[in-house]
């Protein structure tokens, strides 16, 4: 190779790999050579300015100068170029909603283009659907709160509507509010409401129960139900609660008729053996005493019956103060059977033997005219016991026989 040729392909290959030290000297080469160096260095522009393109366009820059028209090795890259900017015009415009946009020159990115835009429509049009419908619910429920309102405002029953998160009463219908400021049992109402709201889950369903307020000897009744809704935006629990005094106080009635004594108002022999039947099956550890009320006989023969019932009533009241727990039956005549949860034999024989003291001590008082004092019996049950309620019943009543015997008192008429 002559030193010509050499030099000219030293200046291509330093255009190719090291363009910022590709120099051509037109001086050095022959006359008849000087067309060709200037070629070569038309073409070194044109590479350079591809390069230079190329770059630009790999970064995402689409605002760099292109290349000048007379360089044809740069046409493909600014035909791509021009369809890079077109495509981020319709992008731009997909962001903006314009899902209509469609690409039929790229190939698979065309058509993975365009199955975006279709998708993102279809979505689109689902939620601008489903917007439409909220928007129509809500109106609709709104009008059912305004209707709401309209029914309830003068019903017997008491409606509130009330915010889950802040407790803010949002509705009250007539009853509530002309009864709020002077009801003596609304503090416990607004209390019990609040324990609720806790309790209501979003998802829930309504549920029935039923509230008991109380001040002083007062007591009142009533059915609640209580239900999530949502209140004008606001997630919130209503509560429609139906008085039901006269209902439960007619119950109450019924069942003091079936299981109260009429004379002492403790639970009669129905009550206590159904009791005494629970607690056996359920192997429950309790302890039972058989009180038998000493000398009503005596009393009653003496002063009359009418004395006898209160010589009932006193023992009635003693053995009603004998525990906070105890259940106290009047199985009949003279005689009582208590039922203590979880009282050792012992225990219960102790206190049997101090309310018995408290009535013996009556005896030394002055215008005392007969004595008092009754006998007992206690039996320990444990889980394991065997016996039948009756038996067990009966086994009470042989001990109490048996502490008579021993105490057995020197004179059962007057002190």
């Amino acid at each position: 190779m002559n030193a010509v040729a050499e030099y000219l392909f030293e200046y291509l290959r330093a255009v190719l790999f090291d363009p910022d030290r590709a120099r051509l000297d037109l001086s050095r080469l022959p006359e008849d050579f000087t067309e060709l160096g200037k070629g070569l260095e038309f073409l070194a522009e044109c590479i350079g300015e591809v390069r230079a393109f190329s770059k630009a366009l790999a970064r995402g820059d689409l605002t760099g100068k292109a290349p000048s028209s007379e360089n044809e090795m740069a046409a493909p890259l600014k035909a791509l170029h021009a369809t890079l900017r077109h495509l981020t015009w319709q992008t731009q415009q997909v962001a903006k909603g314009d899902y209509s946009q469609r690409v039929d020159y790229l190939g698979d990115f065309a058509e993975a283009f365009n199955t975006m835009t279709r998708q993102l429509e279809q979505r689109y049009n689902a939620l601008t659907e489903e917007i439409e419908r909220s928007n129509i619910k809500s109106q609709a429920l709104a009008q059912s709160n305004d209707i709401f309102e309209l029914v309830t405002k003068e019903t017997a029953q008491w409606i509130a509507v009330v915010d889950r998160e802040t407790g803010e009463w949002l509705f009250i219908n007539y009853p509530i509010s002309h009864i709020l400021a002077g009801e003596v049992f609304m503090p416990q109402l607004e209390k019990w409401m609040k324990e609720r709201l806790a309790l209501a889950a979003p998802d829930a369903e309504s549920r029935a129960v039923e509230v008991e307020l109380s001040f002083g000897e007062m007591r009142q009744y009533f059915a609640a139900i209580v239900r999530p809704v949502l209140w004008r935006d606001r997630d919130s629990v209503v509560f429609v609660l139906t008085d039901i005094s006269a209902e439960r106080e007619h119950i109450n009635e019924l069942e003091t008729a079936a299981y109260r004594d009429p004379l002492t108002k403790q639970y009669n022999r129905n009550y206590g053996m159904r009791l005494l039947e629970q607690w056996t099956s359920r192997r429950r550890s309790f302890a039972l005493c058989f009180v038998d009320i000493d000398n009503l006989k005596y009393v009653n023969d003496k002063y009359g019956h009418l004395e006898g019932d209160k010589y009932i009533l006193e023992v009635s009241s003693a053995l009603r103060g004998f525990a906070a727990d105890v259940a106290v039956c009047r199985l009949g005549g003279d005689e009582f059977m208590l039922l203590l949860d979880n009282w050792t034999q012992e225990r219960a024989e102790r206190r049997c033997g101090e309310v018995r003291a408290s009535l013996t001590a009556r005896n030394s008082e002055p215008g005392v005219q007969y004595l008092r004092s009754m006998s007992f019996g206690v039996i320990g049950v444990q889980p394991d016991n065997a016996l039948t309620p009756s038996e067990l019943l009966a086994a009470a009543d042989e001990r109490m026989y048996a502490f008579k015997r021993a105490h057995k008192m020197e004179r059962p008429g007057s002190a």
